[in-house]
């Protein structure tokens, strides 16, 4: 067993290849949507940056327990008979990696060199995953033949093993802050989908000047400048007016070069004069002593920055209706308790208006608050009357807001459970015709027959109020309510904002 071995031989892994596969790994990461994003980003990084096809990911489970948490090339049999196998403790801190390069000649129980020789592995190595300096796991890479591993390959499994404990760590914190907001908003977008081609990527180097010193084809598509008419030319060129008077692409280059990355989220501009939201990353290349050059990559992300605003906008109005329907139900509680005789008929009441104001809340959420038919309105409070034959609905086809909708359901529930109580529907003879006419305005008649005979309530209730008061003021119209002997009549006038098909509804 080797720990932290040092002159082992020279890499075979270019300079070159080391970058590329790290710095597809970092994108990766910060690309990553899910747990499983990372961890096939970490498989990719240990594929390309340390040529092992074969490798695994292990975490402490809330027991301790170093459990599989992914792997690549092995078999569910052997992970079944390692599982739990750790050289840390949890809480351990400065672990080193562990490196056996054969291990015949490891120190190893027999019996667990047995179930790894029996996998077909001769050579592994342990690296640590720590979050905070304190051990939270281990990542495995596996040879089949005995294997010397070099200080390039200690330092790039380190450097692999920093970036998976940090994203490990920082999906734990966005888990637990989704979690504890989980209640009161709806789950928010998690970062970009991997590339899924360098096409849709501008991929960029420049000098420590800040000159342009490769473009690709993703960067020619995007900006639409050609890889000849930029190489040499200052990195500014896509950046807006403003952002290079203010040396913005400066600023950005020292965030990356002091602190080993840089962000880069605002508006950049084509070669036609266009511009698009432009997101990505700009990393230092180190090259001996210092940066002398650096990778920019970055994506159009227009459309997603809409649809973030679009979606603040929706989150704002959604606000304003919740708060606008709980004042509602507060009034409806309110003035139903003062006209209720009873616990009992407070409770009917009050529920009986509930109902109804869901009703037409969930018609209007199904057109997602947008005009709704006037006929469907009267059809969620009365559909079951008129199912049963006891009332008919009849006018054209038109279209109502949703506030008028609001307002025009509340005074069917009103006028419905008086006729039931009091009206029409109390008799098995009673009818109800509710019609209306439309030309400049909407003339709505709620008319009811064979009832019993009717006279004019000695107070006025809650019913009457919201027919007589708060129906008028939201629809701008006075209402015309009748208590006649032969049953009651409600002539409201409202606005209509369009007409349907043309249909006429009976």
């Amino acid at each position: 067993m080797t720990r932290n071995p040092a002159g082992h031989g020279k890499s075979s892994i270019t300079k070159a290849d080391e970058l590329a596969a790290l710095f597809q790994f970092t994108d990766a990461l910060y690309r990553a949507n899910s747990t499983t994003d990372v961890y096939d980003a970490t498989f990719e990084a240990i594929r390309t940056a340390l040529r092992c096809e074969r490798a695994s990911i292990l975490l402490f489970d809330k027991a301790g327990v170093m459990r599989f948490v992914a792997s690549r090339g092995l078999s569910e049999t052997y992970c079944s008979a390692v599982d739990g196998h750790s050289p840390w403790k949890p809480g351990d801190r400065n672990a080193v990696p562990i490196f056996i390069e054969d291990i015949d000649n490891s120190d190893q129980p027999e019996a667990l060199k047995q179930v790894i020789k029996a996998e077909g592995i001769s050579a592994l190595a342990f690296i640590p995953l720590t979050s905070f300096g304190v051990v939270i796991g281990k990542f495995m890479t596996y040879h089949e033949a005995p294997h010397r591993f070099t200080d390039e390959e200690a330092t790039l499994s380190l450097t692999i093993a920093r970036q998976l404990g940090f994203s490990i760590e920082r999906n734990r914190i966005n888990e637990a802050h989704q979690h504890a907001e989980g209640r009161l908003r709806r789950s928010e977008e998690r970062l970009r989908a991997i590339l899924d081609s360098a096409d849709e990527h501008a991929i960029i180097t420049l000098d420590d000047n800040g000159c342009i010193a490769s473009w690709n084809n993703g960067a020619e598509r995007l900006l639409g400048y050609s890889e000849a008419e930029v190489i040499g030319q200052s990195g500014e060129i896509f950046f807006s007016p403003d952002d290079r008077a203010e040396g913005v692409p400066e600023k950005e280059m020292r965030a990356a070069r002091e602190d080993g990355r840089a962000d880069n989220e605002r508006w950049h501009y084509r070669k036609d004069g266009s511009r698009f939201w432009g997101s990505g990353v700009m990393l230092p290349v180190k090259d001996g002593g210092g940066p002398d050059r650096y990778l920019k990559i970055f994506r159009d992300r227009t459309e997603e920055r809409k649809a973030e605003q679009r979606q603040k906008l929706l989150i704002g109005e959604l606000n304003h209706r919740v708060k606008n329907t709980l004042a509602t139900v507060q009034s409806l509680a309110e003035q139903t308790l003062k006209t209720a005789e009873s616990p009992k008929a407070f409770a009917n009441a009050f529920t009986g208006r509930l109902l109804a104001l869901a009703e037409a809340h969930d018609l209007l959420t199904r057109v997602a608050w947008e005009p709704v038919h006037l006929a469907d309105v009267a059809d969620s409070v009365l559909g079951a009357w008129v199912e049963y034959g006891r009332m008919t609905l009849t006018g054209p086809d038109v279209l109502v807001s949703p506030k008028q909708a609001l307002a025009f359901a509340m005074a069917l529930n009103e006028l419905l459970t008086n006729a039931i109580k009091y009206g029409a529907l109390s008799s098995p003879a009673g009818r109800v015709v509710i019609s209306w006419e439309c030309d400049d305005g909407c003339l709505i008649r709620w008319e009811e027959r064979g009832g019993p005979p009717v006279a004019s309530p000695h107070r006025q209730g809650f019913g009457v109020r919201v027919l007589n008061r708060a129906l008028a003021n939201e629809l701008g119209y006075p209402v015309d309510l009748q208590f006649q002997p032969a049953g009651v009549t409600c002539t409201l006038r409202m606005d209509f904002v369009g007409q349907g098909a043309g249909l006429t509804i009976s």
